[in-house]
């Protein structure tokens, strides 16, 4: 029996490659990526969440969007989730896609989340040099809090909100408003799809800066500058990718500022 020679380190070929880049885009292959951090964080909000007085605005703003069509508070409190699982799913039978779920790319799609984050990173450590080293531990870590101050709460509650600024904040400003500008710019206003795209890009991270209410121009040039990247990793690589990028990026920050404390 033959042996590869190969010992070289593994490399993915041009098909397997472009298989990956495809089915990570796929909404079912993206409902068992975040699947995970929906569940972990709709047990961590009775437990962590809810008695900490703190939660993710955009998750509020969800909650009462569901509020305002008279859903009971108790029965809204899980809505966000199960809205996540919903609309991806509506979105896989409309596509029509095979329900089978790539597992290994699973696991390939959290690495190209831990690389994408690793610019973030440094573009925060380049935001500490410009202004003090307390700015970017202190102030970015509560991005995961969506701006609510982090002062006084355990790292599992900090971790929960983190992981709930990744999965709503992208909802709200990528998957809803992007998409929402792209249909009214290319479809509506007859613009060109990569117009659409940057228009709808610059829009909604202008959006995502004024969410976060800061005023300070290095706080404003960080978030404006995370929204346009967020952005464009929604538009190149899916929502799923964009959630995971936006989850760790938050889930290192709060870290590094407990272990700061």
């Amino acid at each position: 029996m033959s042996r590869s020679k190969n010992r070289g380190p593994i490399r993915l070929n041009p098909t397997a490659r472009q298989h990956y880049l495809n089915v990570s885009r796929r909404p079912l292959q993206i409902l068992a990526f975040l699947m995970p951090l929906i569940i972990a964080y709709e047990i961590a909000l009775p437990w962590l969440v809810v008695p900490s007085g703190k939660n993710v605005t955009a998750h509020q703003t969800l909650l009462q969007f569901f509020h305002a069509f008279g859903i009971a508070p108790a029965s809204v409190l899980f809505l966000g989730g199960i809205a996540i699982v919903v609309v991806l799913l509506v979105w896989h039978l409309l596509n029509c896609d095979p329900w089978s779920v790539d597992y290994a790319a699973v696991g390939l799609m959290w690495v190209e989340s831990l690389a994408l984050t690793v610019p973030l990173l440094v573009l925060g450590q380049l935001m500490t040099h410009a202004t003090s080293p307390a700015w970017s531990i202190t102030v970015l870590a509560q991005q995961a809090a969506g701006d609510a101050t982090l002062a006084g709460l355990s790292l599992p509650s900090k971790l929960a909100l983190s992981v709930g600024a990744g999965l709503y904040e992208e909802l709200l400003f990528r998957m809803m408003l992007i998409a929402i500008l792209h249909t009214l710019l290319v479809d509506v206003g007859r613009a060109s799809h990569g117009v659409g795209a940057t228009v709808a890009v610059l829009v909604s991270a202008a959006a995502f800066t004024l969410y976060h209410q800061r005023h300070a121009w290095p706080e404003v040039t960080f978030f404006f500058l995370a929204g346009v990247y967020f952005g464009a990793i929604y538009v190149v690589r899916g929502f799923g990718i964009v959630v995971g990028v936006h989850a760790l990026y938050d889930i290192i920050t709060v870290s590094l500022l407990s272990s700061s404390n």
